[in-house]
């Protein structure tokens, strides 16, 4: 998903591990439940979108439980350890409560996947501003300072909309973990959608309390680089780098000793407005390429995007394709775990 592209997507969706990982110059020793190979899931779809240029082999409706056991049983054939569920919240076409069909896909599919939240930021600002002002808008700014909703920000909308809901719905036993922590991505900052950015160390902060307060876990929590260059205190579990199409497909970044790789097999947005915006997949070398470049030092690699269709940036069984992107994946988790 593009930052450029997000609100015409939103707005358009709407209306219609255990793995050994050596932290570079540091003795200590970080454990994973999971094997270091996860990608974005997304579950909004009702019908294939009309932007889809690689149709996917199997009916694509989120409705029916087949899609979901099916696009499980894919992410295993291809070997991947965990899903990052991408989540919008409370009354949008992503909401955390809807994992539960995933949850049933999982056990249907040996039970060995395991489930990441991936908090869409943008979300909150798009959803604050249609409770508060009756659309799905990036403007008015959401101030990150303003946690007590005196203004045009809150708490809630980053903790009882979305992560509360996330782990009520995904049990302790079905969550991706890094030293026993369940481990939560967010994603990007830019001071276009937030005020007072330096305050959101404070929000993660307040995140982590009221999770280990509810919930008695601390969550692993790895912003998308953009937050620590906004907000210098924040002082994340890791950081990642989102990829950019006019600039990079496979990024790997350092922090704490962790080592998380991003990567995409292509991006072609230009069919819902974003012109421009197009990493072509060569057959599948873009991501033969990013992944032999990122993978061998990462610790986790997040792929985006499993299931992304609307922004053709799949990697599950098409029409056009086949298996190809599933069995170069295969590839990598068997012979670069």
């Amino acid at each position: 998903m593009r930052r450029d592209s997000l609100q015409v997507i939103f707005a358009s969706l709407v209306a219609a591990a255990v793995l050994l990982v050596s932290p570079a110059g540091a003795d200590t020793k970080t454990f994973r439940n999971a094997g270091k190979y996860g990608a974005m899931f997304s579950w909004w779809y009702e019908a294939l979108p009309p932007q889809t240029l690689y149709p996917p082999a199997i009916p694509w409706d989120a409705r029916d439980q087949k899609w979901w056991n099916g696009i499980v049983g894919q992410a295993t054939d291809a070997g991947l350890g965990w899903l990052a569920a991408a989540c919008w919240g409370q009354d949008s076409p992503a909401d955390p409560v809807m994992l539960t069909r995933l949850l049933r896909a999982i056990d249907s599919n040996g039970g060995r996947m395991k489930v990441a939240l991936f908090d869409d930021t943008t979300s909150e600002v798009l959803r604050k501003n249609h409770e508060r002002h009756s659309e799905w808008s990036l403007s008015p700014k959401f101030d990150l300072a303003d946690l007590n909703e005196e203004g045009e920000g809150g708490f809630r909308y980053f903790y009882q909309e979305q992560w509360k809901r996330f782990f009520a719905t995904v049990p302790d036993k079905y969550r991706l973990k890094i030293n026993g922590r369940p481990v939560v991505f967010m994603w990007i900052g830019v001071t276009e959608w937030y005020t007072n950015p330096a305050s959101f160390h404070m929000v993660v902060q307040d995140l982590r309390e009221a999770t280990k307060r509810e919930f008695g876990t601390d969550p692993f929590v790895i912003p998308e680089e953009s937050w620590r260059r906004l907000d210098p205190a924040l002082v994340p579990d890791a950081l990642y780098d989102w990829f950019e199409p006019q600039r990079n497909w496979a990024t790997l970044t350092e922090f704490g000793g962790v080592h998380v790789a991003n990567i995409v097999p292509g991006y072609d947005a230009t069919v819902i407005g974003v012109p421009a915006l197009v990493l072509d997949r060569q057959r599948g070398q873009l991501f033969r390429a990013g992944m032999d470049a990122v993978a061998p030092r990462a610790d986790l690699v997040l792929i985006e995007g499993f299931v992304n269709v609307d922004e053709n940036a799949h990697l599950v069984e098409t029409t056009t394709w086949g298996r190809l992107y599933l069995n170069i994946l295969r590839w990598y988790t068997r012979n670069i775990p």
